[in-house]
């Protein structure tokens, strides 16, 4: 004994249910297809503005500061001098 017999009535609008699904699920498939590429093109877009904020770094060896200008400040007057 069969599980699932089915008149030929039941068989048509079970194909038209199955086709009307089918669709659905493509519009779906279709629209997250968009979502996905919109959201790349976000990120790409984001990307390139990141990229674009960017500066470059100093060349090697390039000091950013005058030669004269000392790393730790002003000298201190006062401090550690011999008498």
């Amino acid at each position: 004994m069969p599980l699932l017999e089915f008149t030929p009535e039941q068989a048509e609008a079970l194909r038209k249910h199955m086709e009307r699904a089918a669709a659905m699920w493509r519009r779906l498939a279709e629209v997250f297809r968009e979502i996905a590429r919109g959201l790349a093109r976000t990120a790409m877009a984001v990307a390139d503005f990141v990229q674009r904020q960017q500066t470059a770094p100093p060349a090697a060896g390039a000091n950013p500061r005058p030669a004269w200008m000392s790393p730790y400040g002003p000298p201190q007057r006062g401090r550690h001098r011999r008498r």
